[in-house]
């Protein structure tokens, strides 16, 4: 499930395990994505679905994913593009551009928002929700869903904060559902604790690793031709204490290192970043950081100028 765009509203529609529509304890528990991708490396997976999802380069630990997606015996994707996941797939359905869907989107401030087509689907592209809901009919579930808005429909009558909404009180502005009568009926939900303060290995010579998406890393930037000088090249984030510890300098070519696994990233010092940290971008096409992703600490070192790319 992607931190990214819809991320809330697939949460609220009950895409998470453990929770159902609305927040609601679900009886089954299921699998989260780390789950999935360590039981389809183990080989103890038989089927797999990904809906517009290329795991392999979005989600930490790639190479981890290769290897799921190699051993699992039968997989379905949705995907616009033909990707490192889709080479794996037994069926690939085209998915649809956020330019030709219709429904709606839920922002991290929970305004809810209308899609609306800008551009018809190409031949033998259909929408997903009406792909699920034929596949979910085969496999004996009858969904009664047949547009875009009885999906929402039947979302409100699932979820309770969302009741009675629709496409007209939508309308073209979008609403925070939070303002809405029915928001009193959102479950209480309580936190503990809070994120702990990074820092640096107990000798002091690694740092601990956070990754973000930047806005323009995808596919969609690099197949584009008007975009692709906007894809980013991998950098990693550091304190100026750090980088003097270290070091290295701004623009520095460097080898970020764990557990056998390298990058190579350029410096980028950062006046607000916290000493013992370091950050690198999600899902570049090259030195991807979702390959270093789960570890506790890496380590850099200044490469040689004359090193080989």
């Amino acid at each position: 499930m992607p931190d990214a765009a819809n991320g809330r509203g697939l949460r609220e529609a009950g895409c998470i395990p453990g929770l159902g529509p609305g927040l609601a304890d679900a009886a089954g528990r299921g699998m989260d994505a780390a789950a999935i991708r360590e039981a389809g490396a183990d080989n103890e997976l038989k089927a797999m679905i990904l809906f517009e999802a290329n795991p392999v380069r979005d989600y930490p630990g790639g190479p981890r994913w290769k290897e799921a997606l190699a051993r699992t015996d039968f997989i379905v994707a949705f995907s616009m593009f033909d990707d490192e996941s889709t080479s794996r797939a037994a069926v690939v359905f085209p998915a649809e551009s956020h330019a030709e869907k219709e429904g709606t989107v839920t922002h991290p401030d929970g305004r809810l928002q209308r899609v609306r087509p800008n551009v018809p689907n190409p031949v033998n592209a259909r929408p997903g929700w009406q792909v699920l809901a034929e596949l979910s009919t085969r496999l004996g579930e009858e969904t009664g869903i047949d547009s875009a808005e009885e999906a929402l429909r039947v979302l409100a009558n699932k979820v309770p904060f969302y009741a009675g909404i629709t496409p007209e009180e939508i309308g073209g502005h979008g609403i925070r559902w939070q303002d809405r009568e029915a928001a009193k009926d959102f479950p209480s939900v309580e936190i503990e604790g809070g994120a702990p303060a990074p820092t640096a290995s107990s000798d002091g010579s690694g740092l601990q690793l956070g990754t973000y998406r930047d806005l323009w890393s995808g596919e969609v930037t690099e197949r584009n031709p008007a975009l692709r000088f906007l894809a980013p090249k991998q950098l990693i984030e550091l304190a100026p204490t750090d980088a003097e510890r270290l070091g290295v300098s701004q623009d520095d070519e460097v080898d970020v290192r764990s557990n056998g696994t390298s990058l190579r990233a350029k410096v980028a010092i950062r006046e607000r970043m916290r000493p013992g940290a370091a950050f690198m971008i999600e899902g570049t096409a090259e030195q991807n950081a979702t390959a270093l992703t789960g570890v506790e600490t890496v380590e850099i070192s200044k490469l040689d100028e004359g090193a080989e790319e």
